[in-house]
C-alpha cells in the first residue's frame, strides 16, 4: 500500500550544504491522510556549524534541546530509512524548495544515497505549496486565505491560524508543522477531482506527457512553440502566482531540465537594457517538481490581470522583432552548463562530483558495515584501518569527517589534518580562508555568525528573556569554537 509521509525540517541556517538538520518531524499516513505512526528525530549541533540566530529566533531550538539529540550520523541513517520505505511518497510544504534539498546533501555527506528515495521501491516525491497555489487560484472558496498588509499570503502558520487548524505545538516546530500540513491536505483533499489532478504533477510520466501533450501555437519564424502557463508561489502573489510562458526544449547538458522563458518580463530577452544573452536567464524546470504547466486556454488566461496579458501581447511582437537575439538565446541556454568550482568543499560536491561509482558504491558500503554501530562506542585501531583501504579521494574525506563530527575518541586513530584545517577556516575571516559552496557561496563562519548576532540584537526593539537566553547562548557558542 502506498503511504504518506508527511514531514518537516528545522534547520541551523538556510543552505542545504553546509547547514545542518537540527530536528526531523514526520507522521506516515494511509491514502485517506488517516495517521499511521508519527515520529521525531532531534539532531546534536555538529561542532563545525556556526548557528544563524536568524534561523534559532524562527524555530526557537534551545542548546538542551538540542544536547539530547543524537549525533548527525546515527540521524541520517534513521532517517534515510524512514524515507526509502517501499512505497513511501514523502512530502511536506515547500519540501521540494527547501525541505528536500537539506535531505539531499544530509545524505551525500553521511555516505547515503541521495536520490533514492525520489524513485526506487515505488517511492516518491510530493510538495502541498504548490497544490495550495492550485486550489488558492482555482478553488479560492475551499479555505480562508490570510494577508498580510492587504496582500494575499500562503504562509503556513497564517493559513493553520485562519483556518483554525488544530495543532499540539507551536508554529515552526517540526512537528506542529507537520500536523498543519495534514489538515491544509485534507482541507483539499475532500474535493477529490482537483486533488487527484493535482496529485499528477508530482508523477514523472505523466507531467510530461500532459506537457507534451499540450499544442505548440505560437510561431515564430516558422519554428511552433508551446505557449503555456506556468504556476509557482514563487512568482508571488501581484501575478497571482502564475506566469504566460514559452517551452524553449529540453537542455543539452542536464537531460532532466526543460527550459522556459518567461513571457510577463518587464524587459524580454533583456532587449531593453542591451544584455549580453549571458547576463539573461530562463526557468529550468524538472519532470514532477514544484512547478506547474498548464495549457494557455482562455478560462487559465483569464486568472491573469489584464496589465500582464497586455505585457505578454506585447512581448511575444518585440520577441518576432528581435528573432535572431530569440535563437540565439534559446541556443545558448540549451547548451549551458554550470561553471566548474575547483576549490569547492567536499560537503557541497553533490551535483558537480555526481552519482557514485560502483567501487565508490563498494568502499561506501565496507564503511557502513565497519561503522555503523561504533559511532557511539569505543573504535577498535583494527577497524580504523578500513580507511586506509579507500582509495576514492571523496569518499575517504567524507569518511574522515563523518568520524570526527561524531565520534568523541577518534583522536590518534585517524588522519584528521583535513578536518580540522576545516574548522579553522571556520574561525577565520581571512578571504583566503572561506569555504566554497555549489553556488560559489561562503561557508558561514563566525565572523558572520557574530556580525549578524549583533545586526539581530540591534533590530529588536523589546525582547523578551526566552528571546535575551536564546541570544545569549548563541554569543558564547559562535565565540568557543
Amino acid at each position: 500500500m502506498k503511504t504518506f509521509l508527511f514531514y518537516d525540517v528545522e534547520t541551523s541556517g538556510l543552505n542545504p550544504a553546509f547547514d545542518q538538520i537540527l530536528t526531523f518531524a514526520c507522521i506516515r499516513t494511509d491514502p485517506g491522510l488517516n495517521e499511521i505512526k508519527r515520529q521525531t528525530i532531534t539532531i546534536r549541533l555538529r561542532k563545525d556549524i556556526v548557528p544563524s540566530p536568524q534561523a534559532f529566533l524562527t524555530h526557537g531550538l534551545t542548546f538542551d534541546e538540542l544536547s539530547c539529540g543524537i549525533n548527525e550520523y546515527e540521524a541520517a541513517l534513521k532517517i534515510h530509512k524512514i524515507l526509502n520505505t517501499p512505497d513511501t511518497i514523502s512530502l511536506g510544504y515547500n519540501s521540494l524548495g527547501f525541505d528536500d534539498d537539506f535531505l539531499r546533501f544530509l545524505f551525500y555527506r553521511n555516505l547515503l544515497d541521495p536520490y533514492t528515495h525520489q524513485y526506487a521501491n515505488g517511492c516518491s516525491r510530493m510538495d502541498i505549496l504548490p497544490i495550495t497555489v492550485l486550489f488558492r487560484i482555482f478553488q479560492k472558496d475551499s479555505l480562508n486565505w490570510p494577508h498580510i498588509d492587504g496582500k494575499p499570503s500562503l504562509k503556513l502558520d497564517l493559513i493553520s491560524r485562519e483556518n483554525n487548524f488544530v495543532t499540539t505545538g507551536r508554529a515552526h516546530e517540526a512537528l506542529n508543522d507537520v500536523e498543519a500540513v495534514i489538515e491544509l491536505s485534507k482541507k483539499m483533499f475532500f474535493q477529490k477531482d482537483i486533488w487527484n489532478y493535482s496529485l499528477d504533477f508530482f508523477n514523472k510520466t505523466r507531467d510530461e506527457i500532459r506537457i507534451n501533450n499540450i499544442n505548440k501555437t505560437l510561431n515564430i519564424q516558422n519554428t511552433p512553440f508551446r505557449h503555456c502557463i506556468m504556476m509557482s508561489a514563487s512568482f508571488g502573489s501581484k501575478s497571482n502566482y502564475m506566469a504566460q510562458v514559452i517551452h524553449l526544449g529540453s537542455s543539452l547538458a542536464y537531460k532532466n531540465q526543460s527550459l522556459w522563458l518567461r513571457l510577463d518580463s518587464d524587459d524580454i530577452l533583456g532587449i531593453n537594457a542591451g544584455l549580453d544573452i549571458k547576463e539573461t536567464f530562463v526557468l529550468r524546470k524538472k519532470a514532477a517538481d514544484a512547478l506547474i504547466v498548464l495549457p494557455a486556454l482562455e478560462r487559465f488566461l483569464d486568472k491573469l490581470s489584464e496589465e500582464s496579458r497586455q505585457t505578454v501581447r506585447e512581448n511575444i511582437m518585440k520577441i518576432g522583432s528581435h528573432k535572431e537575439k530569440f535563437f540565439k538565446f534559446i541556443q545558448y541556454h540549451l547548451n549551458y552548463k554550470y561553471p566548474f568550482i575547483p576549490d569547492m568543499d567536499p560537503d557541497a560536491a553533490l551535483y558537480q562530483d555526481g552519482f557514485f561509482s560502483f567501487k565508490e558504491k563498494q568502499e561506501i558500503n565496507l564503511f557502513h558495515q565497519t561503522f555503523s554501530n561504533l559511532i557511539l562506542t569505543n573504535l577498535n585501531p583494527d577497524k580504523m584501518k578500513i580507511i586506509n583501504k579507500i582509495k576514492s579521494q571523496r569518499i575517504k574525506i567524507l569518511a574522515n569527517r563523518i568520524l570526527a563530527r561524531n565520534c568523541n575518541n577518534i583522536s590518534g586513530h585517524t588522519d584528521q589534518a583535513e578536518y580540522r584545517q576545516h574548522v579553522n577556516r571556520l574561525k577565520s575571516s581571512m578571504e583566503k580562508d572561506h569555504i566554497i559552496g555549489y553556488r560559489n557561496e561562503i561557508k558561514f563562519n563566525r565572523r558572520q555568525g557574530l556580525d549578524d548576532l549583533e545586526t539581530t540584537k540591534q533590530s529588536l526593539l523589546n525582547p523578551d528573556q526566552e528571546t535575551k537566553n536564546m541570544l545569549g547562548w548563541l554569543k558564547k557558542y559562535i565565540e568557543a569554537l
